[in-house]
């Protein structure tokens, strides 16, 4: 377990007083092996109530405004793990989901309560048609938003985690420039980013690795940046290699956003990675407490055109114990309050069709405004 057991308590309880106001009597929250996603689709839920997370196949949480939650999980190995490191005391092996569930249920004179589904999403259809069957007289509703608000603002004990996430990537960023060189393939950056991460701690780790003439080939096909996987392309002389650099760390992401000439500086590259730094700062400067996201994305997309860009999509999106909480542009209405985390990575167009995420990093918004939890800086490195 990453988070104490009073987190856990001040979970449950506001959780439980938005059942009793909205009148739900369980939940059933779906977990899942997803590396990244949003909060609709994503295991991020079943992983703020349980501080575990599912690595094969998926579980369930039944968790009951009355009385202790239940975790289904679909073999020992899991069950096992659980027992070890997550918050539940009552973990039960299901072959047949539906079938646990609905006998649980009725156990609980629930067969006609009021039950929401975080998410309906991330469910099987099987599953739930399955439910609906043996108990046609429970309500069962979608209810994918119901913890959003908690998870938005993060206390001391996720801001922990949220730090040490940005240092495994740091350290992981460092890793790669010493080591990178022509002749390498794509496939074995990631691997120097991901042995870096999981033998530091991290949970997971997700990386996008491009590399390629910048800003275009000889020829002149457009440098494609991100995102891509990894291939088995050989690295040259003269290449810029883009990365996207992701991981976790106790259930919180961080992700930093950078690109690195091979050889010799890029002229090209420095003036796109000029534009995109100015743009970063400028969104950064008025993120102010109690804003909202849309006027930091203005300024930015004011700044790229001062600098003869275009600000485009994506520009990023919050995050926490979902890589994607919800992206944002120049529309997004959230409220700037302490403790929300995002990722800002403004992609730029040069207005000659040349476009392409270039940089970022992960922010945490405090009563001072935003921190810069990774403490790489803006250097534009060759090697």
């Amino acid at each position: 377990m990453f988070l104490s057991k009073q987190e856990r308590n001040r979970r449950y309880e506001q959780l439980r007083k938005i059942m009793g106001k909205d009148g739900i009597d369980a939940l059933v929250v779906v977990g899942n092996n997803h590396s990244t996603g949003n909060p609709f689709f994503s295991t991020g839920n079943f992983r703020y109530l349980t501080d575990f997370f599912i690595f094969s196949l998926y579980g369930l949480l039944l968790f009951f405004r009355e009385s202790d939650p239940i975790m289904l999980v679909p073999m020992e190995l899991q069950e096992t793990f659980a027992q070890k490191y997550s918050w539940i005391n009552d973990i039960r092996i299901s072959v047949d989901y539906a079938d646990t569930v609905t006998r649980i249920l009725e156990e609980k004179n629930l067969s006609k309560g009021n039950i929401g589904i975080v998410s309906m999403e991330s469910l099987p259809a099987s599953t739930y048609l399955s439910l609906r069957e043996t108990l046609p007289k429970a309500n069962f509703f979608d209810a994918p938003s119901i913890l959003l608000p908690m998870r938005s603002i993060k206390g001391e004990e996720e801001r922990r985690l949220l730090k040490k996430a940005a240092e495994l990537n740091d350290g992981a960023y460092k890793e790669v420039l010493t080591r990178l060189r022509p002749g390498m393939k794509e496939y074995e950056v990631a691997g120097i980013l991901e042995g870096y991460h999981r033998g530091n701690g991290a949970d997971k780790t997700f990386n996008l690795v491009f590399s390629g003439s910048f800003p275009v080939t000889n020829e002149g096909i457009a440098f494609q940046g991100l995102p891509w996987c990894p291939g088995r392309r050989e690295i040259e002389k003269g290449d810029c290699v883009h990365l996207e650099m992701t991981t976790v760390f106790g259930g919180y992401w961080n992700q930093l956003v950078r690109i690195v000439s091979v050889g010799s500086q890029n002229v090209e590259l420095t003036r796109f990675h000029e534009a995109s730094v100015a743009t970063m700062r400028a969104g950064i400067e008025a993120m102010k407490v109690g804003t909202i996201m849309s006027e930091a994305v203005q300024a930015m997309a004011r700044t790229a055109e001062e600098k003869n860009f275009r600000l485009t999509t994506p520009m990023g999106h919050f995050c926490g114990v979902d890589l994607v909480d919800g992206r944002f542009d120049g529309e997004s209405q959230v409220v700037l309050n302490p403790g929300i985390t995002m990722i800002i990575h403004p992609r730029l167009d040069d207005l000659k069709g040349r476009n392409m995420i270039l940089w970022g990093e992960t922010y945490l918004m405090t009563d001072q405004g935003p921190q810069k939890l990774n403490q790489t800086d803006d250097t534009l490195h060759t090697v």
